[in-house]
């Protein structure tokens, strides 16, 4: 089964985990995320072990850098992902590339429409690489698990991380 199903039409409503200076906990931004998307993004507690870790660290990245679901901004948290964490852009292809459950939402989504939006998101993928070159560290894959009772505001701050 697959644990995402992307929207393509418009933006979602601006939720306050998206917020630059969000005084919510990583936590609830991360509850917000998953009661927001309901229909569209399975808890990590309800997948195989092998793609629970991958898509909690992705979810969370969606979060942390203040991303929904929409095909645009997928293509923006793959982007963030990749140049903006400690995972970098060859172990997290990697997991895009080995994971069954990824490879089925690539399919689902189609490779023509990943595509598409990833060139018509273009310049704010352009904004999000030379914000990753500004950040002061980069975001943990794996954040510590005191990380979950830390503010947004507070977390984006220490790792210099803009919401774009």
């Amino acid at each position: 089964m697959a644990a995402l199903t992307i929207r393509t039409g418009v933006p979602m409503r601006r939720l306050l985990y998206q917020t630059q200076n969000s005084h919510q906990t990583l936590s609830e931004g991360l509850a917000e995320y998953y009661r927001s998307n309901g229909e569209r993004v399975l808890p990590p507690s309800s997948l195989a072990p092998e793609s629970a870790a991958l898509f909690r660290s992705h979810d969370i990245c969606h979060v942390i850098f203040g991303l929904d679901t929409t095909l645009a901004d997928e293509a923006m948290a793959d982007t963030r992902i990749m140049f903006s964490c400690d995972v970098g852009a060859a172990r997290y292809a990697q997991y895009l590339a080995t994971n069954k459950d990824a490879r089925t939402i690539f399919k689902e989504v189609g490779y023509g429409a990943a595509l598409l939006a990833t060139v018509k998101t273009f310049p704010r993928l352009l904004r999000a690489f030379v914000e990753s070159k500004r950040q002061k560290n980069k975001w943990p894959w794996i954040p510590p698990k005191d990380f979950e009772q830390r503010t947004l505001a507070e977390l984006r701050f220490e790792y210099g991380i803009r919401v774009v």
